[in-house]
């Protein structure tokens, strides 16, 4: 015996067992069915569903695991951002009583926020903040960018001290508050104008207002307001009323406030995915259903198929459950999946069912050849899609890991289900009713076809090749969308505002971040001046728009002895001291309460080097800590050098950068998210590449012991693989990416696409020539059938608003459509080709 028999008598007897069991002992079969729903829902009810569209990717390593971990040395991944947009005249005021209710916010009777900040610095952040100035300003080769040395020279002159103080008359006169008081004490000299404002700007992420002591942005119509909410963002329930807290916060308000983060995108977003896809599932199964009736016109099995259904999905996640130890929500698009393939299964043996007693077979014969032979297609067909995706599960990116485990196990569970569940219904209606009639069923134009494929097939065959020559030539213009964001919902409050944020007050465009890792701190800072050096040198060339890091903030050992040797050149044989005493007294102040500054002036002219890390530990201590805590950062592995590079798009040589950055610190890392779309790219295409081979193996094997000649085994694969030359072909032209979600479809094509030519193979190629109209209807009534539930079911997934839905639903809809079409329309021009057996 072959191995194609054995294989072939192993999957009828299988089929013979499943059959006897489901009709002769109906009792027992629901009752363990039962059962195992029960379990499974147990499983369920014990899974955690994640929302964070990150943890779809692998972290283990590269950019993305980089890109996560600043997000958590700098706090950035729990932080909420609140865009404030309003005229300029009541922007301060209403963030100021906006910031008020936030901090008045509580959940479970503990304040919601542990901070909210909207400015450079608190009112209570005052005296530490002059304290800060007073010794910067003395210390001009730690903080005095270079360029600012003549400026800082000049405002040390006789007049200009003169002028100065005078600005510091007027400014005590009309500001006594707020620490201005200290604050002036500290630098008489306004020299903190010249120090101040690059600290600040290395502390921002943001492109705001040098001239303001708030988050603003440049054109003044935007004011950015960012809190650390006070539990992390993995906490759901406290999300979702955090969500509703800050909607209560924001009533009444005069100005518009739209608020984006982790938390508030976890919670809308997971609100938005869940409805989204149980709009869908809903709406698909209605779809369904209506289909189904329309066609069959038959109540209990139309209603038999959401219990066919609820039982084959609760099946895979319960299974998927077990050995999980979470499943992320978007998997749950594969329920819409579900629908459409447990539907396929229900409709080829009833529709073989019903011909079968429409052309004289009692209803015993009928179910039999139904589930035998019909069966023997379906269980191929079933194993064919099943296992593409079953070969995902083993994939290293999470997002086809999931999806392909459930498909898998739910295609496999409802196609279980259809055999359990349809046969014993079907003979209780056969002895309800036993004089039911069995009307003929509607052909759906499919003769029609038949016989223009038979008249013309030239014609037909020439017209198919063509069509495939056209989408592949369309088809080499696809391109990979690595764009993150582009998969998020694009109407969601947390994306737009985003959005607005990138607009008004982004720096540039892009951003590349370096880090330098290492357990001794002064080790990694002299590391840090290779980046700073290397990175200056693309600035001064205009590659980069910005770039900002710690040696930017704090003057190195080079920079240092410059500053310090133009301070010495300038100012040896001065008595800078006494002159800003007299013109202290000349002012009118007493100059007891400036001796410090006084101190500190005598001190410039003989200002020596000091180790940089004087420099950060001074920051550190001071209002302004977040420059340090943005740059370094600490934790049990050891320091984290981090610094940023801005720049707008193809001028800054990104690979060309790599390559420098590892001739000069080979241990660097750097990400951004071009670096984790690249790698992000590359992890899917190897784990597609890798399932789609194993699963096209298993997939070629289970067509060759199906069929006994290569004729079938074309007929099952050419539509397929024309549908996704087409599907292709169709995105590149309308300019569709391909992306890390919508890659699924390909798998989804291949692994159920080759079932709609391999039933009409089954079917037709086995009959005399004079049966062939017949079956072919019957057999392409059920995958036209199949292919409109499939679209209904995950194609409705197309009008979804989050980016990845929706994305997958279009690229299903090309797909199934493309490939159902050349099965119903290529094939039988191909058959008058082929009158052979297959």
């Amino acid at each position: 015996m072959s191995v194609t028999s054995a294989f072939n008598s192993l999957i009828r007897c299988h089929l013979v067992w499943l059959h006897r069991i489901a009709t002769r002992r109906p009792g027992a079969t629901l009752a363990v069915s039962l059962l195992l729903f029960l379990l499974s829902l147990v499983s369920i009810a014990t899974t955690r569903f994640e929302a964070d569209v990150f943890q779809l990717f692998p972290a283990r390593s590269g950019a993305l695991q980089l890109l996560l971990d600043t997000l958590r040395w700098t706090g950035s991944a729990n932080e909420a951002y609140f865009l404030i947009e309003g005229e300029p005249a009541i922007l301060t005021a209403e963030s100021e009583r906006f910031a008020g209710r936030l901090r008045q916010l509580s959940i479970n009777g503990q304040p919601a926020f542990k901070r909210v900040t909207y400015r450079l610095y608190e009112e209570a952040d005052a005296a530490p903040f002059a304290a800060f100035v007073g010794r910067a300003v003395l210390a001009p080769q730690l903080f005095l960018p270079p360029e600012q040395l003549p400026a800082y020279l000049q405002r040390l002159t006789p007049d200009s001290q003169r002028k100065e103080l005078a600005a510091t008359v007027t400014a005590l006169a009309s500001q006594a508050g707020m620490g201005m008081t200290e604050l002036l004490i500290g630098d008489p000299l306004n020299l903190r104008e010249l120090v101040l404002p690059r600290l600040k700007k290395g502390g921002q992420a943001l492109d705001l207002d040098p001239a303001s002591p708030y988050f603003l942005s440049r054109d003044k119509q935007v004011l950015i307001m960012i809190a650390e909410p006070a539990r992390p963002v993995q906490d759901m329930a406290f999300a979702r009323q955090l969500a509703a807290a800050i909607d209560t916060a924001r009533q009444g308000a005069k100005v518009k406030i739209s608020c984006a983060g982790a938390h508030v995108s976890a919670a809308i977003d997971e609100a938005t995915m869940k409805g989204e896809i149980l709009g869908c599932i809903l709406s698909s199964l209605v779809v369904v259903l209506a289909l189904f009736f329309f066609t069959y016109r038959r109540w209990l099995p139309t209603l038999l198929l959401p219990l066919i259904i609820a039982w084959g999905v609760a099946l895979a996640l319960g299974l998927a459950g077990a050995f999980l130890a979470s499943v992320h929500i978007i998997a749950f698009a594969f329920m819409a999946l579900i629908i459409g393939l447990g539907t396929d299964y229900s409709i080829h043996l009833y529709d073989r069912f019903h011909m079968e007693r429409c052309t004289g077979a009692d209803g015993e014969s009928a179910l039999e050849l139904a589930v035998i032979d019909t069966g023997h297609g379906i269980f191929t067909a079933a194993t064919t899609t099943a296992l593409p995706f079953l070969c995902l599960a083993f994939s290293d990116v999470r997002a086809l890991s999931e999806l392909g485990l459930l498909v898998g196990l739910g295609v496999l569970s409802t196609m279980y289900a259809t055999f359990l569940f349809l046969p014993p219904l079907l003979l209780f209606m056969e002895r309800r009713w036993p004089t039911a009639r069995y009307a003929s069923l509607p052909g759906f134009g499919l003769g029609t076809v038949w016989r223009l494929t038979g008249r013309y097939p030239g014609m037909f065959r020439i017209a198919t090749l063509l069509a495939v020559a056209v989408a592949v030539v369309f088809a080499t213009g696809i391109r990979f969308e690595g764009e993150l964001k582009n998969l998020q919902p694009r109407h969601s409050e947390a994306f737009l505002t985003q959005e607005k944020i990138e607009r008004h007050l982004a720096i540039s465009p892009k951003q590349l971040l370096v880090a330098i890792d290492g357990a001794d701190r002064d080790s990694v800072l002299r590391q840090g001046v290779l980046v700073d050096r290397l990175a200056s040198k693309y600035l001064q060339s205009s590659k980069l728009t910005d770039y900002s890091s710690l040696g930017m903030l704090v003057n190195d050992g080079d920079t240092q002895q410059r500053v310090s040797e133009g301070l010495r050149t300038a100012l040896t044989g001065c008595n800078l001291a006494a002159e800003v005493r007299a013109n202290l007294e000349l002012a009118g102040f007493s100059v007891e309460p400036f001796s410090p500054f006084l101190a500190g002036m005598a001190g410039l002219a003989t200002a020596g080097e000091q180790p940089l890390a004087a420099g950060i530990d001074l920051l550190a201590a001071s209002p302004l800590k977040g420059v340090v805590s943005r740059h370094l950062n600490r934790d049990a592995s050891g320091y984290h050098l981090l610094s940023y590079l801005h720049y707008r798009g193809a001028e800054f040589p990104v690979d060309s950068f790599l390559a420098d950055l590892r001739q000069v610190v080979p241990e660097a890392r750097t990400t951004s998210i071009d670096l984790v779309s690249r790698q992000l790219t590359e992890m899917v295409r190897r784990s597609f590449l890798w399932g789609a081979a194993l699963g096209g193996v298993l997939v070629l094997f289970l067509l060759f012991t199906h069929f006994s000649g290569l004729a079938g085994i074309g007929a099952a694969l050419f539509p397929v693989l024309a549908g996704v030359a087409a599907m292709l072909g169709i995105m590149a032209g309308i300019d569709m990416g391909i992306n890390f979600m919508n890659a699924m479809v390909l798998v989804t094509i291949l692994g159920m696409g080759n079932d709609y030519g391999m039933h009409i193979a089954h079917r037709v190629g086995v009959v005399a020539a004079a049966d062939r109209c017949a079956v072919f209807v019957q057999s392409g009534r059920a995958v036209l059938l199949s292919a409109l539930t499939t679209i209904a079911g995950f194609g409705s997934l197309a009008f979804a608003d989050y980016g990845a839905l929706a994305s997958l639903g279009w690229a299903t809809n090309f797909g199934i459509g493309a490939t159902a079409i050349f099965s119903l329309v290529a094939l039988p021009a191909f058959f008058r080709r082929n009158r052979g057996g297959a």
